[in-house]
């Protein structure tokens, strides 16, 4: 808006009725600009999105790491020669007080600053709990690892230590500093090759699986060290290493079934749309009870390759197809911005079934709690069988 200033022409001096007018026009001005501040206020209430609430006895704490892996080198900018680093966000059941900071959902990125999480900054460990097992989420290309903190804070509550672990190259990492490190297109599935034959896609993973296999160990060789000796006394000796689990989507699952027969202390290995490689599946490698998630819409088409996982073997298999579901029901994605995607299913309704569905099968193998699946195998949403 152009004004003029400067006036060569001396103010006039105002009468009784113009100075009235004048105050009565400055308060009816004055009420505009509270109305539109409290309106601005309200919007911005109304505006933010609040996570699901988790249903477990204890508070969730979270605490971002960022290790450097000096045995590897990454290209991140003109400079050659940087070594690769890894951010690991750590939950856990928590004990909070009046003067706990609720967490954001993530610090740096302004796409989701809307998002309020159910987690708290840095409290201490809860003091009921002596040692927790530890879940590793091996999050999706593309993907971040806080965009399963629905599934993580729900796990957490219930007692248990979860880590989330950015990817570089693999996902979509933002460091500390600003930098952004978005997923490598070496790694984009060419148009239709995920149809099949599927040995095309088998040898097409064999990279980015080999790299995200090489961050998963080296978080948990981390993990291990804080276990240890944590500078901070947070997880010393709190976490139980000897009986971990795994949590894969889609690349990500693939990647976490590699680790899966790599240590030989994890119990469980759940995934969304991510099958083990195909040696492992051909040779019926993971001895441990696996459970498989899968969408109606990818179903027909991937059927023949969890079969070959199936019918290989050497320990039981539940396979969970989920009715009405997409690729990323699991993550938090659809909840946060619907318009943008459109699945059968509503947001939250799958979210809540997914971390149901996570929840009980951890508790059926660390816990020797029976019958998992029966508190959901009802549901019109769930096709469940189990391959024993």
């Amino acid at each position: 808006m152009h004004v003029a200033h400067g006036s060569q022409l001396p103010p006039r001096p105002m009468d009784r009725n113009t100075l009235y007018n004048h105050e009565k026009s400055n308060m009816k001005n004055l009420l505009i600009i509270l109305l539109v501040c409290l309106t601005t206020v309200i919007f911005s209430q109304t505006d933010s999105i609040q996570l699901i609430q988790p249903t477990g006895k204890y508070p969730v704490g979270t605490m971002i790491y960022a290790w450097t892996d000096n045995t590897r080198e990454i290209q991140l900018t003109s400079h050659k020669g940087d070594k690769r680093k890894i951010n690991v966000q750590l939950w856990y059941p928590a004990k909070i007080d009046s003067h706990s900071i609720r967490a954001p959902y993530s610090a740096l990125s302004k796409d989701y600053s809307k998002v309020q999480t159910n987690s708290y900054l840095r409290p201490s460990f809860h003091e009921e709990i002596e040692s927790s097992n530890l879940i590793i989420f091996s999050p999706g290309r593309g993907t971040e690892r806080f965009l399963y903190t629905t599934i993580i804070e729900e796990l957490a509550s219930h007692g248990y230590i979860v880590a989330s672990v950015d990817m570089p190259h693999i996902g979509y990492v933002v460091y500390q500093d600003g930098l952004v490190l978005k997923p490598s297109l070496k790694f984009k599935p060419p148009g239709g090759m995920m149809g099949g034959p599927y040995e095309k896609v088998d040898k097409f993973f064999e990279e980015p699986t080999e790299l995200g296999f090489e961050d998963l160990k080296f978080a948990y060789h981390k993990i291990l060290e804080l276990n240890t000796s944590d500078p901070n006394i947070r997880f010393t000796k709190k976490i139980n290493l000897q009986s971990i689990g795994l949590f894969g989507h889609s690349l990500g699952g693939r990647i976490a079934g590699k680790f899966v027969i790599e240590n030989k202390n994890v119990k469980a290995y759940i995934s969304m749309e991510g099958i083990p490689p195909r040696e492992i599946r051909y040779e019926g490698k993971i001895n441990i009870p696996i459970a498989m998630l899968c969408s109606s819409g990818t179903w027909p088409y991937a059927k023949e390759n969890y079969f070959s996982l199936i019918n290989n073997r050497s320990s039981p298999v539940y396979m969970i197809e989920l009715i009405g579901f997409g690729h990323n029901s699991v993550t938090d994605n659809p909840f946060i911005y619907p318009e943008s995607f459109n699945y059968g299913i509503d947001a939250k309704l799958a979210l809540q079934i997914s971390r149901e569905i996570v929840l009980n099968y951890f508790k059926s193998i660390f816990h020797n709690e029976k019958n998992f699946g029966s508190s959901f195998s009802n549901l019109e949403q769930i096709k469940f069988k189990e391959y024993k």
